[in-house]
Order: structure tokens, then C-alpha cells, then sequence
């Protein structure tokens, strides 16, 4: 019967366990915003003055809901995109509106380049 005894350098201790668990979490929602039927999403580097288009990824899911009648209401659970907090990001047509839309921000006549809207809280009466 062959018994191996690993060396103590080459077994995983906890403190490393939690190290890698904490470089897993390291990814944070930076932001929820409503998207524009029709257009695509475009992001700008300043520091490498780069316009480029953002993969946007579609979930496979729906969220179901039930209504006060009794019946299921499906949600489309939303897209997923990564983004860098380095870039600006802003919705277009497509890459010739985006790029005429980053024309005019250089030049000045528009003051913001992000056109994107946070989600609407509701309708609020008070």
C-alpha cells in the first residue's frame, strides 16, 4: 500500500479559498437604464479616442406574475451587457449616427454624449 504525503506549500488553506472567493464577487451592477426601442448601444474611450458597438446579451428567461384575476403576466427579464467605467456609452441607428453624434459633442453642440435614461419609477401622484 503506497501512501503519498503532499507537502504543506501544496495544500489549499482557507485564507486562499476566501482570496479567490473575493476576486469572484469583484463585478458590480454599475446601473439599470432603460433602453430605446430600435436603437443599438455604442460606448466612446477617450483616452484611446475609440467609438465602438456593445454586444448586448438577451436572457433566456421570463418572469411570470401573477395578476390579481388569477392569470400569469410574463416580464422579459432584460439584456445584459459589460461595460467598462473608463468609457461613455450612448444609444444610436447605427454607426454613422453615432459617430455624427460624437461630432458634435467634440465640437460642442450637444453637452452631454450619454442620452440614456435611468427607469421610470411609476406614476406619482403626491
Amino acid at each position: 500500500m503506497n501512501i503519498i504525503i503532499e507537502p504543506q506549500d501544496t495544500l489549499i488553506r482557507k485564507p486562499e479559498i476566501e482570496k479567490v472567493e473575493q476576486e469572484r464577487q469583484e463585478y458590480y451592477l454599475l446601473g439599470t437604464f432603460q433602453r430605446t426601442r430600435g436603437l443599438k448601444l455604442f460606448g466612446y474611450n477617450f483616452i484611446k479616442n475609440e467609438l465602438f458597438e456593445v454586444e448586448i446579451k438577451h436572457r433566456e428567461t421570463l418572469n411570470l406574475i401573477p395578476t390579481i384575476d388569477g392569470t400569469l403576466k410574463s416580464i422579459d427579464a432584460g439584456a445584459k451587457c459589460t461595460v467598462d467605467s473608463r468609457n461613455t456609452y450612448f444609444e444610436a441607428l447605427n454607426f454613422a449616427s453615432a459617430s455624427n453624434r460624437l461630432k458634435n459633442y467634440q465640437s460642442g453642440k450637444i453637452k452631454e454624449l450619454s442620452n440614456l435614461k435611468k427607469p421610470s419609477e411609476g406614476i406619482k401622484f403626491f
